[in-house]
């Protein structure tokens, strides 16, 4: 995940800039969200729908071939689950078995986390509710990774006063059981499709080894969330060495799903040779999947490209834009080369990580658009966003996503629950169902001011914490949507003409 510090926050997980701008903020917000209806109506209903500023797309991007094929599934991303957010439980969770934690855990605070703090029960079992409301019946769940709070390694043995490795092990490993238990019991016999995050480890943040503890102790729990005994079987025979693993989904139209850890990627991580393995690992799958005629979705935790909030960070502040890579620039390539060469069969692709409602729209050499990835929110609140998760349409004949819908928890009046947040489609003017699609909501973003606000505003979810994408840093985000590499992100140039 994705740990950076804001100008004028208290502390690396501090609560902002203090009263007097959390009001400005908020005043904006408030601002925003008006504007944000009012565009809404505009891109739904109103004539200037169809304008040259701001077209709307085919309706075919976001609508199934038939209502025989079209599905639903449910996404949600850095989770970031907090055993020790009611420290005197511990002790208790320690000593209990995992059936035993859903009533410890329910003595704790019933106040959800603030901004600035993991995911406690509270709003974990929150969400879980949120989700069963928006869609109680998908047909499968993708989880891009983060399971585990920040600082897990440092805060078992202070609280717990067991400074074992042993106890460590076990207490991630009844965690891991009792995430699972619960979204379970809310989607029973709903197939969880898992990556892993950077804190998913018994090592560290960014420390994770080939055929690590954490590997062996989630394997099991993780194989009981998958459909058949052929996507249990192809999982465990990769999963235990790096985290990697191909499954086929046959809720979803037979679809082959590729899931990458590319933690050992990462620029964080401390031996950038043990990527290697993971490179061949999806270089060995893509290559498959093409010779059988299979259609793959991928999903890593870490995505493509530049650290966009970094960047934008640093070049509001010293005028002077910079790429700020998430993965070793070789590794980047290579990833980047691979998406490229097999466009035809990557039909879909999922990150998580950056905490932001996000997604990159990748283009050959020539322009042409070849396919893009979502980034998915946040459930954790930790950089001042909102929770958020996803729902996900999708036409199995292809099969190809289609649209989405995002609902997200205002933590400032968290009285008013989960709500809507917007609807991909009405918001944008069209759906996600080919990389021209993609690249056209990419160009809309330049010329047509309602979407880029709508952008700026669902990019944390409405929270009035913080202030990402404004019209100064914006074209660094634009950018960075466009630029999987390095090398593309330096020559790139701004699709059209910027329109305030």
């Amino acid at each position: 995940m994705r740990r950076a510090n804001r100008t004028g926050r208290q502390g690396r997980y501090g609560y902002g800039q203090g009263w007097r701008q959390a009001g400005i903020r908020f005043f904006r917000a408030a601002l925003w969200a008006l504007c944000l209806t009012l565009a809404a109506g505009w891109v739904q209903a109103g004539p200037a729908a169809g304008s040259e500023q701001c077209p709307s797309g085919p309706a075919a991007s976001f609508t199934p071939s038939s209502p025989g094929t079209a599905g639903t599934f449910l996404l949600f991303s850095d989770v970031h689950l907090n055993p020790f957010a009611a420290p005197a439980l511990v002790p208790a969770l320690v000593a209990a078995p995992v059936e035993g934690w859903r009533d410890i855990l329910a003595k704790g605070p019933a106040g959800f986390s603030p901004y600035g703090q993991d995911t406690n029960n509270a709003l974990f079992q929150s969400f879980l509710d949120a989700m069963v409301a928006a869609s109680p019946k998908p047909d499968f769940i993708l989880f891009p990774g983060d399971l585990l709070c920040h600082h897990f390694w440092a805060l078992y043995p202070k609280l717990s006063g067991d400074a074992s490795q042993a106890g460590l092990e076990a207490f991630i490993q009844k965690t891991v059981e009792y995430f699972f238990s619960e979204v379970s019991r809310r989607f029973p016999g709903v197939p969880v499709y898992v990556a892993l995050g950077n804190n998913d480890s018994t090592e560290g943040d960014y420390r994770i080894q080939p055929a690590s503890p954490y590997l062996a102790a989630t394997a099991q729990t993780l194989a009981r969330m998958l459909p058949t005994e052929a996507s249990r079987s192809d999982f465990l025979s990769t999963y235990s060495h790096y985290g990697c693993y191909a499954v086929t989904l046959p809720e979803a139209g037979g679809v082959r799903l590729v899931v990458v850890n590319d933690i050992f990627w990462s620029v964080k991580y401390p031996d950038a040779g043990l990527g290697e393995p993971v490179a061949a690992f999806l270089e060995r799958e893509l290559t498959a999947s093409r010779a059988r005629g299979e259609k793959v979705w991928l999903m890593t935790h870490i995505p493509l490209g530049d650290d966009t909030f970094k960047s934008a960070h640093k070049s509001s502040g010293q005028g002077t834009p910079r790429f700020e890579p998430l993965l070793v620039e070789s590794q980047n390539n290579t990833f980047a080369r691979l998406v490229m060469e097999f466009a035809p069969t990557i039909t879909a692709a999922f990150a998580g990580h950056v905490h932001r409602d996000d997604f990159r729209s990748f283009s050959d050499a020539a322009g042409k658009p070849v396919g893009g990835m979502r980034l998915a929110p946040s459930i954790s609140p930790v950089t001042g966003n909102n929770p958020g998760f996803q729902v996900y349409a999708y036409d199995r004949e292809g099969p190809a996503i289609l649209d989405e819908t995002t609902y997200s928890l205002n933590l400032a009046a968290p009285a008013g629950g989960w709500r809507q947040e917007y609807v991909y489609s009405a918001t944008y003017g069209r759906g996600l169902r080919g990389p021209a699609d993609w690249q056209a909501t990419y160009r809309d973003l330049g010329t047509c001011p309602p979407r880029r606000l709508a952008y700026g505003t669902n990019y944390d979810l409405g929270s009035a914490h913080v202030d990402d994408v404004t019209e100064t840093t914006f074209p660094t985000y634009w950018r960075a949507m466009a630029a999987p590499t390095k090398s593309v992100w330096e020559v790139w140039s701004a699709p059209v003409e910027l329109v305030r």
